[in-house]
């Protein structure tokens, strides 16, 4: 067999044989949906968490980039140095959420509760979406209170 027919057809093989892999580590995600309070340094990116109650949680370190967080109580929970890039968060309850040095870009926190939250050193962007009236702006590319 010449090489290049066996490179195709190595490629043909390999190709009939991939599955998608989901972005999230499946354990983890189980855990939390049936109610595990936290998850520290996990990967959750991609996940659908929608309606959950999550209060007093341990998110530490958590990866979720691009998850579903919308509706989610998530009242007391840490989310120290978490990524939450691109993560949907309309109509969350983040009362007494901690965000200290949580990456927060093109989140959308749009109808969320954010009362008493910490989002200290917390980071964000131009397409970070904040609740109406929240106090809450992006400068530069840290979180103030205005």
């Amino acid at each position: 067999m010449k090489p290049w027919t066996l490179i195709i057809a190595t490629s043909l093989i390999i190709a009939a044989g991939a599955t998608e892999v989901p972005a999230f580590e499946e354990a983890q995600y189980q855990a939390v949906k049936s109610g595990q309070k936290g998850c520290l340094w996990c990967d959750l990116s991609g996940a659908n968490l929608t309606g959950l109650n999550l209060t007093g949680a341990d998110f530490t370190g958590a990866d979720l980039t691009g998850a579903n967080l919308t509706g989610v109580d998530l009242t007391n929970v840490d989310l120290t140095g978490a990524d939450l890039t691109g993560a949907i968060l309309t109509r969350a309850v983040l009362t007494g959420t901690k965000f200290t040095g949580a990456d927060l870009d093109q989140v959308d926190l749009t109808g969320a509760v954010l009362k008493g939250a910490s989002l200290e050193k917390a980071n964000c962007d131009w397409a970070t979406k904040f609740p109406e009236g929240s106090g809450f702006s992006c400068v530069g590319v840290t979180i103030e209170r205005r």
